[in-house]
């Protein structure tokens, strides 16, 4: 009896880290906007181009490195301008938008602001190198390591960091 608790108990542990995160398929192409400093924002969409992973990187701020996982929206009259947003707390929180070659990342409590509005530029290199897949596969680590309470392994080489 003991060992069957015991069995049931730690299944029932593991399986949200096993099923964390149902992985979409994701597009070929990903995308890459530059701020100031060292920013870059990654940008990959899944196939359905309904969702999209994001990664904001290189810039002083608890987010760095932070990847979310995204709800892509087109706006009806403005098929240029995409918005990807993140729900919290039953509240729309705009992360991303882009507009042709341009973007805004917006970014809480950043240089005394309290929602700072970064302005972004296209990166075309960049975003050639981008790979979907492993942003993706980044991204269920992120998860992995928050539901185990562990910190995602922190990158300081930059060349490690960018997505491949």
């Amino acid at each position: 009896m003991k060992l069957s608790r015991l069995l049931c108990l730690a299944l029932l542990i593991c399986a949200p880290l096993a099923h964390a995160w149902d992985r979409p398929e994701m597009a070929k192409y990903g995308a890459a906007y530059f701020g100031p400093e060292q920013l870059c924002v990654y940008v990959a969409h899944n196939k359905a181009d309904d969702h999209a992973v994001i990664k904001i990187q290189g810039i002083n701020h608890p987010l760095d490195g932070h990847i979310f996982w995204t709800e892509v929206r087109y706006q009806q009259g403005h098929p240029e301008r995409i918005d990807y947003v993140v729900r919290e707390n039953d509240a729309d929180k705009w992360v991303l938008y882009v507009d042709h070659q341009s973007a805004t990342l917006y970014l809480p409590n950043w240089r005394g602001q309290a929602r700072a509005e970064i302005r972004l530029h296209y990166g075309q290199d960049e975003s050639t190198r981008t790979k979907p897949e492993h942003l993706a596969t980044d991204y269920e680590r992120q998860i992995q390591s928050e539901r185990a309470n562990v910190p995602a392994p922190s990158r300081t080489d930059k060349r490690d960091s960018q997505p491949k």
